[in-house]
Protein backbone atom coordinates (compact mmCIF):
# COMPACT_ATOMS: atom_id res chain seq x y z
CA UNK A 1 0.00 0.00 0.00
CA UNK A 2 1.27 3.07 -1.22
CA UNK A 3 1.59 6.09 1.36
CA UNK A 4 -0.81 8.98 1.96
CA UNK A 5 1.73 11.14 4.04
CA UNK A 6 5.25 11.05 4.96
CA UNK A 7 6.90 13.59 7.20
CA UNK A 8 10.95 12.86 7.38
CA UNK A 9 12.57 15.04 9.91
CA UNK A 10 10.78 17.80 10.09
CA UNK A 11 11.45 21.33 11.76
CA UNK A 12 9.23 24.19 11.61
CA UNK A 13 10.27 27.44 13.46
CA UNK A 14 7.74 30.35 13.71
CA UNK A 15 8.74 33.29 15.69
CA UNK A 16 12.52 32.56 16.49
CA UNK A 17 10.70 29.01 18.73
CA UNK A 18 10.83 25.88 17.57
CA UNK A 19 7.29 24.95 16.78
CA UNK A 20 7.54 21.47 15.16
CA UNK A 21 10.66 19.14 16.16
CA UNK A 22 12.38 15.83 14.35
CA UNK A 23 8.52 14.90 12.93
CA UNK A 24 8.63 11.66 11.56
CA UNK A 25 5.03 10.34 10.51
CA UNK A 26 3.69 7.89 8.15
CA UNK A 27 0.20 7.55 6.99
CA UNK A 28 -1.07 5.38 4.65
CA UNK A 29 -3.30 5.48 1.67
CA UNK A 30 -7.28 5.30 2.93
CA UNK A 31 -5.99 4.97 6.85
CA UNK A 32 -7.44 7.62 9.31
CA UNK A 33 -4.79 9.38 11.61
CA UNK A 34 -6.30 11.46 14.49
CA UNK A 35 -3.51 13.95 15.74
CA UNK A 36 -4.06 14.87 19.47
CA UNK A 37 -2.70 17.90 21.38
CA UNK A 38 -3.54 20.28 24.05
CA UNK A 39 -3.56 23.97 22.63
CA UNK A 40 -0.49 25.19 21.03
CA UNK A 41 1.23 22.01 20.49
CA UNK A 42 1.80 22.63 16.77
CA UNK A 43 -1.24 20.30 15.60
CA UNK A 44 -2.42 23.15 12.99
CA UNK A 45 1.15 24.01 12.00
CA UNK A 46 1.63 20.63 10.90
CA UNK A 47 -1.79 20.22 9.06
CA UNK A 48 -0.62 23.32 7.17
CA UNK A 49 2.71 21.93 6.16
CA UNK A 50 0.53 18.70 5.32
CA UNK A 51 -1.46 20.86 2.53
CA UNK A 52 1.72 22.86 1.41
CA UNK A 53 0.59 26.11 2.48
CA UNK A 54 3.71 26.76 4.86
CA UNK A 55 7.18 25.22 4.10
CA UNK A 56 8.86 23.32 7.02
CA UNK A 57 12.04 25.17 8.45
CA UNK A 58 13.90 21.55 7.57
CA UNK A 59 13.09 17.62 6.58
CA UNK A 60 10.77 16.58 4.29
CA UNK A 61 7.30 16.37 3.52
CA UNK A 62 5.69 14.03 0.74
CA UNK A 63 1.99 13.78 -0.17
CA UNK A 64 0.15 11.31 -1.99
CA UNK A 65 3.72 10.42 -3.35
CA UNK A 66 5.06 13.85 -4.53
CA UNK A 67 7.51 15.84 -2.31
CA UNK A 68 6.15 19.50 -1.56
CA UNK A 69 9.91 21.00 -1.46
CA UNK A 70 10.50 22.21 -4.89
CA UNK A 71 7.47 21.12 -6.57
CA UNK A 72 6.87 23.27 -9.05
CA UNK A 73 3.92 25.98 -9.40
CA UNK A 74 1.49 23.69 -11.75
CA UNK A 75 2.01 20.55 -10.27
CA UNK A 76 1.76 21.96 -6.71
CA UNK A 77 -1.56 23.37 -8.10
CA UNK A 78 -2.93 20.04 -9.65
CA UNK A 79 -2.09 17.77 -6.05
CA UNK A 80 -3.79 20.36 -3.97
CA UNK A 81 -6.68 19.32 -6.42
CA UNK A 82 -6.96 16.46 -5.15
CA UNK A 83 -6.81 17.20 -1.30
CA UNK A 84 -9.65 19.06 1.07
CA UNK A 85 -9.06 20.90 4.16
CA UNK A 86 -11.16 22.27 6.72
CA UNK A 87 -8.84 24.72 9.05
CA UNK A 88 -9.46 26.92 11.77
CA UNK A 89 -10.79 30.28 11.49
CA UNK A 90 -12.88 29.13 8.59
CA UNK A 91 -12.63 30.27 4.79
CA UNK A 92 -16.01 31.11 3.39
CA UNK A 93 -16.19 34.31 1.06
CA UNK A 94 -18.85 36.37 3.02
CA UNK A 95 -20.27 37.77 -0.07
CA UNK A 96 -21.07 34.57 -1.78
CA UNK A 97 -23.98 32.42 -1.01
CA UNK A 98 -23.30 28.92 0.69
CA UNK A 99 -24.15 27.08 -2.60
CA UNK A 100 -21.45 29.88 -4.40
CA UNK A 101 -18.76 28.83 -1.89
CA UNK A 102 -19.28 25.13 -2.04
CA UNK A 103 -19.12 25.25 -5.81
CA UNK A 104 -15.63 27.42 -5.83
CA UNK A 105 -13.63 24.11 -5.83
CA UNK A 106 -15.25 22.79 -8.96
CA UNK A 107 -15.30 26.16 -11.44
CA UNK A 108 -11.13 25.46 -12.67
CA UNK A 109 -12.72 21.55 -13.88
CA UNK A 110 -14.47 20.41 -16.85
CA UNK A 111 -18.23 20.68 -17.24
CA UNK A 112 -20.73 22.83 -17.20
CA UNK A 113 -23.33 25.01 -14.90
CA UNK A 114 -25.40 21.77 -14.64
CA UNK A 115 -22.66 19.55 -13.22
CA UNK A 116 -21.59 22.06 -10.49
CA UNK A 117 -25.53 22.24 -9.81
CA UNK A 118 -25.39 18.06 -9.34
CA UNK A 119 -22.65 18.15 -7.20
CA UNK A 120 -23.77 20.79 -4.84
CA UNK A 121 -26.86 19.24 -4.45
CA UNK A 122 -25.58 16.29 -3.77
CA UNK A 123 -23.10 17.28 -0.98
CA UNK A 124 -25.66 19.34 0.61
CA UNK A 125 -28.33 16.39 1.04
CA UNK A 126 -25.45 14.43 2.11
CA UNK A 127 -24.41 16.51 5.37
CA UNK A 128 -28.07 17.99 5.66
CA UNK A 129 -28.24 21.56 4.55
CA UNK A 130 -30.80 21.38 3.19
CA UNK A 131 -32.35 24.85 2.91
CA UNK A 132 -29.16 26.65 3.74
CA UNK A 133 -27.74 26.85 0.11
CA UNK A 134 -28.99 30.76 -0.37
CA UNK A 135 -27.52 32.18 3.16
CA UNK A 136 -24.84 34.17 3.64
CA UNK A 137 -22.31 32.68 5.94
CA UNK A 138 -22.65 35.92 8.53
CA UNK A 139 -26.39 34.13 8.96
CA UNK A 140 -25.16 31.00 9.88
CA UNK A 141 -24.09 29.09 13.26
CA UNK A 142 -20.40 28.36 13.71
CA UNK A 143 -21.42 24.64 13.56
CA UNK A 144 -23.47 25.04 10.19
CA UNK A 145 -20.63 27.09 9.01
CA UNK A 146 -18.10 23.87 9.75
CA UNK A 147 -20.20 21.74 8.14
CA UNK A 148 -20.40 24.04 4.88
CA UNK A 149 -16.08 24.34 5.12
CA UNK A 150 -16.96 20.42 5.18
CA UNK A 151 -19.26 20.29 2.35
CA UNK A 152 -16.81 22.45 0.43
CA UNK A 153 -13.41 20.47 0.96
CA UNK A 154 -15.44 17.13 0.08
CA UNK A 155 -17.40 18.36 -3.08
CA UNK A 156 -14.64 17.58 -5.47
CA UNK A 157 -13.84 14.07 -4.13
CA UNK A 158 -10.40 14.12 -2.18
CA UNK A 159 -7.74 11.88 -2.10
CA UNK A 160 -6.78 13.35 1.67
CA UNK A 161 -9.01 15.20 3.76
CA UNK A 162 -7.47 17.53 6.57
CA UNK A 163 -9.75 18.35 9.14
CA UNK A 164 -7.94 20.68 11.43
CA UNK A 165 -10.20 20.76 15.10
CA UNK A 166 -12.56 18.35 14.42
CA UNK A 167 -15.02 19.00 16.63
CA UNK A 168 -14.50 22.65 17.15
CA UNK A 169 -18.18 24.32 16.78
CA UNK A 170 -19.81 21.13 16.07
CA UNK A 171 -21.82 18.71 18.86
CA UNK A 172 -21.04 15.46 19.33
CA UNK A 173 -24.28 14.15 17.59
CA UNK A 174 -23.13 16.44 14.54
CA UNK A 175 -19.67 15.01 14.55
CA UNK A 176 -20.98 11.37 14.59
CA UNK A 177 -23.02 12.03 12.08
CA UNK A 178 -20.60 13.58 10.06
CA UNK A 179 -17.89 10.93 10.62
CA UNK A 180 -20.90 8.01 9.22
CA UNK A 181 -21.20 10.01 6.15
CA UNK A 182 -17.01 10.07 5.63
CA UNK A 183 -17.43 6.59 6.82
CA UNK A 184 -19.78 5.83 3.66
CA UNK A 185 -17.26 7.78 1.40
CA UNK A 186 -14.76 5.79 2.68
CA UNK A 187 -16.03 2.33 1.76
CA UNK A 188 -16.28 3.19 -1.82
CA UNK A 189 -12.44 4.49 -2.29
CA UNK A 190 -9.78 5.30 -0.06
CA UNK A 191 -10.57 8.22 1.47
CA UNK A 192 -7.46 9.42 3.84
CA UNK A 193 -8.09 11.61 7.13
CA UNK A 194 -5.98 13.52 9.10
CA UNK A 195 -7.90 15.29 11.69
CA UNK A 196 -6.75 17.23 14.93
CA UNK A 197 -8.67 17.73 17.98
CA UNK A 198 -7.65 17.53 21.67
CA UNK A 199 -9.67 14.58 22.49
CA UNK A 200 -8.37 10.72 21.83
CA UNK A 201 -11.63 9.50 21.41
CA UNK A 202 -12.86 12.29 18.81
CA UNK A 203 -13.12 10.17 15.53
CA UNK A 204 -14.49 7.34 18.15
CA UNK A 205 -13.50 3.67 16.80
CA UNK A 206 -12.92 5.08 13.39
CA UNK A 207 -9.24 5.53 14.09
CA UNK A 208 -6.83 3.68 12.71
CA UNK A 209 -3.64 5.77 13.68
CA UNK A 210 -3.00 8.32 16.55
CA UNK A 211 -0.33 10.47 16.99
CA UNK A 212 0.14 12.31 20.08
CA UNK A 213 2.00 16.13 20.03
CA UNK A 214 3.15 17.70 22.87
CA UNK A 215 4.99 21.24 23.09
CA UNK A 216 6.07 20.28 19.19
CA UNK A 217 7.23 17.05 19.59
CA UNK A 218 5.82 13.77 18.73
CA UNK A 219 5.28 11.95 21.48
CA UNK A 220 3.53 8.61 20.64
CA UNK A 221 2.16 6.94 17.13
CA UNK A 222 0.51 3.99 16.99
CA UNK A 223 -3.09 2.40 16.80
CA UNK A 224 -5.40 3.08 19.28
CA UNK A 225 -5.18 -0.33 20.90
CA UNK A 226 -1.78 0.24 21.63
CA UNK A 227 -2.19 3.49 22.74
CA UNK A 228 -4.55 2.43 25.56
CA UNK A 229 -1.95 -0.13 26.30
CA UNK A 230 1.09 2.75 26.77
CA UNK A 231 -0.90 5.15 29.35
CA UNK A 232 -0.76 2.78 32.28
CA UNK A 233 3.16 3.66 31.96
CA UNK A 234 3.05 7.09 30.48
CA UNK A 235 2.92 9.80 32.66
CA UNK A 236 3.32 12.13 29.30
CA UNK A 237 0.36 10.94 27.89
CA UNK A 238 -1.49 10.79 30.58
CA UNK A 239 -1.01 14.52 31.19
CA UNK A 240 -1.59 14.99 27.34
CA UNK A 241 -4.62 13.36 27.50
CA UNK A 242 -6.43 13.49 30.35
CA UNK A 243 -4.59 16.88 32.16
CA UNK A 244 -3.56 14.43 34.98
CA UNK A 245 -0.08 12.78 35.80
Amino acid sequence: MTNALELSGVFQHVGGRCALEAIDLVVPQGSWLLLVGRNGAGKSLLARLVLGLDAPSAGRVRVLGQDLQGLPRGALTALRGRLGAVLQGGALLEGLSVIENLVLPLRARPGGRAQLARAARLVVATLRLDGLENHPPRSLSLGQRRQVELARALIHRPDLLVWDGLSDGLDPAAVRDTLEVLRAQRGNRPLTLIATDNRADALGDGCDQVAVLERGRLIFDGSPAALTAALPQRLDLRYVLTGRP
